[in-house]
């Protein structure tokens, strides 16, 4: 499991949803590595999959070529890579990489990456309303990727989903289950 570094003056409950997110992703997929990134302002569905051909997938919708999402390096606040210590758990070590996001640079994430998660989050201070997140998957060379937004009017409400549905979405959201309680789910309302 991750846990995302707290910088000074994030919404602490936006980041606790990130965080749910991409750890229950990792019990579905168990990537060899993830990146994460936090992007330092709201972004819209327009940056999934931007640079990418829209008409290469395979049977089962994953594409050939995902290519990353082409953010100005400026618009990087932070990038954090883990790897898997081994395959059997979910247990990820902190290492130093590469920056995913260089200027001009197109790159695929099975070039990167042939078993990953990219995670892409906004920047949400205290005060922000809107908050987003874009996930990429990397398995065997081949991508697949969503993206979710979120609005704040007092608590979270989910936005927009693209490339997920709602269901595979709700499921992500959802807490395990233990021997001693039921399935929870995080502070979330849909619109």
């Amino acid at each position: 499991m991750i846990a995302l570094v707290p910088i000074e003056n994030l919404d602490r409950h936006f980041i606790a949803i990130v965080e749910r997110i991409v750890n229950n992703t990792l019990q579905l997929h168990r990537p060899a590595g993830v990146y994460v990134v936090l992007i330092d302002n709201w972004f819209d569905h327009k940056w999934l999959e931007f640079n990418s051909n829209k008409v290469d997938n395979d049977a089962n919708g994953w594409r050939h070529k995902l290519m990353l999402p082409p953010f100005d390096p400026s618009r990087v606040i932070s990038q954090s890579y883990f790897c898997a210590i081994d395959s059997l758990s979910l247990l990820y070590e902190a290492f130093s990489s590469n920056p995913l996001h260089l200027g001009i640079t197109r790159r695929s994430v099975g070039e990167i990456s042939s078993s990953a998660i990219f995670v892409w989050y906004s920047k949400v201070g205290e005060n922000s309303d809107r908050g987003s997140l874009m996930v990429y998957l990397s398995d065997d060379g081949k991508g697949s990727a969503w993206y979710a937004s979120f609005t704040k009017n007092g608590e979270w409400h989910l936005g927009k989903l693209k490339g997920i549905s709602k269901r595979e979405f709700t499921a992500l959201m959802t807490v395990p289950s233990t021997s001693t309680a039921s399935n929870k789910r995080l502070q979330l309302t849909s619109r």
